[in-house]
């Protein structure tokens, strides 16, 4: 997996570095597949990750027609790396995975002004802003960014409170 996600790394970045860690026997559970995951640090210190796993099988674009859909860890790791390649693409502050999270994150939030810039919205992430209307009454002002393709949302948290928190 390793060899497959340097193969499409390197060509873009000298200065790749995978860690590998793996649980063999007792330790890796039941499961009889494998996988990879990417994590990407941008240079304002952002983490952008994508994942693969065998036992999903190659994704279709990666797939020429006819293809037989067992999956070689070589090919793991070149889908894991063309992922990440896409989430990185997007741009924003997080991968499309967690944008649900960080929009959720700023409803809940103290009564202030928050601000995030996102890449293209997953579907997720559009289901989640639905939500959190409905819910919270916390609406987003969105705002496209013409330049680098990203959203900006702007929202003002609803200031939820743990009341089960003990103060001392």
């Amino acid at each position: 997996m390793v060899d497959g996600a340097r193969g499409v790394l390197n060509a873009l970045l000298a200065d790749v570095f995978v860690f590998t860690d793996a649980a063999s026997g007792a330790a890796s559970g039941n499961s009889p597949g494998y996988g990879a995951v990417l994590v990407a640090e941008t240079t304002s210190g952002a983490l952008i990750s994508a994942e693969a796993c065998a036992t999903q099988g190659e994704p279709e674009s990666l797939r020429a027609p006819g293809d037989d859909p067992l999956v070689v860890p070589e090919d793991v790791g070149r889908a894991a790396a063309q992922l990440l390649l896409d989430e990185v693409s997007r741009g924003g502050v997080v991968d499309g995975g967690h944008q649900g999270l960080l929009l959720l994150l700023a409803a809940l939030g103290p009564e202030e002004v928050s601000q995030v810039r996102l890449g293209p919205l997953t579907p997720h992430a559009v289901r989640t802003l639905r939500h959190i209307r409905e819910f919270f009454g916390v609406m987003f002002d969105l705002k496209t960014e013409n330049t680098s393709g990203t959203i900006i949302l702007t929202c003002v948290g609803c200031g939820l409170k743990n009341l089960s928190r003990k103060i001392t």
